[in-house]
């Protein structure tokens, strides 16, 4: 069995949240796609005032035969949304498509959802422009993990209550508590680390699933969680249903539990370890524990002062809460998708750009991407783009000298400069001809910013340099 298959499986259902206390110890994976979903499509035209935008947008369910795509409503809420930030009249209708045109410069609207900016700085010279905007997604990876790392202790807290009056009094009882409050409080912390590392790299690494697949069993195996010898027994659990997989599941837990309190493998399990080989003795034994604590409390709580403006809002059973925090654990890793949302920018340039990770195509840079909740990290589009003044260059230099990131660089440095020192330095360039040496002369201008306490004082970052031809020298 592949490490892919093991994950992609569905034997062990994350959705199953009665029997938590053994999941938490096994592999999950999910995949699953949210229809209908919404498409749209950001092009991108830079001009002298900024940059055009148009948004097209329409939600579908699935196409007809001939591949057009099955139009439905569009949310009127998320409609309002993308109209109030766009200039007023911008957002047309067609038929159950909308088009949504604007000018912006610097900020772009949050339309899809997310932040954006495209910025051109002109010089003389010539320009560079740079384009980056994050779709959706949670960009506060620190605040994500703080709440997984919180979900990983309070799970492990549960977990050690519903141990305390079902083996406590067993002699190696505190041997397994100490493994529980230490090891295993870690290990969730790390395990879920790992999902998120392996989802990560999956963006740019198409075998990073399988190799995701082996850190996660190295780590349990070294950890003692699983043994060379459990790998039949776990390929079976992987290609069984979920019913037929919790009995051999539970086996492998309560064999851990025996070692953890110091038992031999070979001795009989303990009376009170008989729960952990019965699903349905667990599974009523741990949603009355959860009942009873603190935490289902407060979700109760929490529950009736939201039926005050949702009355038809069901009772949340003590098992959700288990799931809840099992979903919390995983949420900078999620598994479940939602709605998958379907999004496409086009930046129409002259020519390909300095750096992006897009596609160039037919004069246009290109990202495609799935919006929805099982992406580790936000959707990222940028680019960066540099346009020579050929006519000036060749007038003054007998020959462009400065293009692509030497020219970026100029831009950025040139504006930099307050207005006095910009008239200066355009004054020095206006005066220079094919043969003088254009370097010697931004080399002596620095120099003179230096001496007079200027920019170039301040911040001592060397101005770009062109390249070796004869005009630059």
């Amino acid at each position: 069995m592949n490490a892919k298959g093991f994950f992609s499986s569905g034997a062990i259902h994350l959705s199953n949240r009665r029997f938590l206390p053994a999941v938490l110890l096994a592999l999950f994976c999910a995949l699953l796609t949210g229809c209908p979903h919404n498409d749209y499509t950001v092009e991108l035209k830079p001009d002298a005032n900024g940059v055009e935008r148009t948004l097209t947008f329409y939600q579908a369910d699935g196409s007809n035969s001939n591949g057009v795509p099955n139009y439905q409503t569009f949310a009127t809420n998320e409609l309002a949304a993308i109209t109030r930030v766009y200039p007023a009249g911008a957002v047309m209708p067609d038929g159950l498509r909308y088009v949504a045109t604007g000018e912006f410069s610097g900020a772009l609207p949050a339309d899809v959802g997310g932040s954006g900016s495209y910025t051109n700085f002109a010089t003389s010279l010539g320009e560079a422009g740079f384009y980056l905007e994050r779709f959706r997604g949670n960009d506060d990876p620190a605040g994500r993990t703080e709440k997984s790392f919180r979900a990983a202790d309070q799970i492990t807290d549960l977990i050690i209550g519903w141990t305390q009056p079902e083996f406590g009094r067993e002699r190696g009882y505190p041997k397994l508590r100490q493994f529980l409050d230490d090891d295993f409080r870690r290990d969730l912390k790390n395990a879920g680390l790992y999902f998120w590392v392996g989802q990560i790299s999956a963006l740019s690494n198409t075998n990073a699933q399988e190799e995701f697949s082996a850190r996660l069993g190295q780590y349990l195996h070294e950890r003692g969680y699983v043994k060379l010898s459990d790998v039949p027994e776990i390929s079976r659990i992987a290609t069984s249903d979920g019913t037929n997989a919790a009995v051999p599941l539970l086996h492998l837990i309560q064999r851990l539990a025996m070692e953890k309190m110091g038992q031999p493998a070979s001795d009989p399990p303990p009376k009170s370890l008989a729960v952990l080989a019965d699903p349905a003795a667990l599974e009523q034994s741990w949603t009355q524990y959860l009942a009873g604590t603190d935490l289902y409390r407060d979700k109760i709580k929490e529950w009736e002062m939201k039926t005050n403006t949702e009355p038809s809002l069901k009772k949340p059973a003590p098992d959700e809460l288990a799931g809840d925090l099992l979903d919390n654990l995983l949420t900078p890793f999620k598994l479940f998708a939602g709605r998958a949302d379907h999004l496409t920018v086009k930046l129409a340039l002259g020519h390909p750009p300095n750096h992006t990770n897009g596609r160039w195509q037919d004069g246009q840079v290109v990202w495609e991407a799935t919006l929805d909740e099982t992406r580790p990290l936000p959707v990222l589009c940028y680019a960066s783009w540099s346009d020579p003044q050929v006519e000036f260059q060749t007038s003054h230099f007998g020959q462009v000298i400065l293009d692509g990131d030497e020219l970026t660089e100029y831009c950025l440095w040139r504006n930099t400069l307050n207005a006095k020192q910009a008239g200066e330095w355009e004054t020095i360039l206006a005066g220079l001809h094919t043969g003088q040496k254009f370097r010697d002369h931004l080399e002596t201008f620095r120099r003179s910013l230096q001496s007079a306490g200027g920019q170039d004082s301040q911040n001592p970052t060397p101005a770009p340099s062109p390249g070796t031809n004869s005009a630059s020298k």
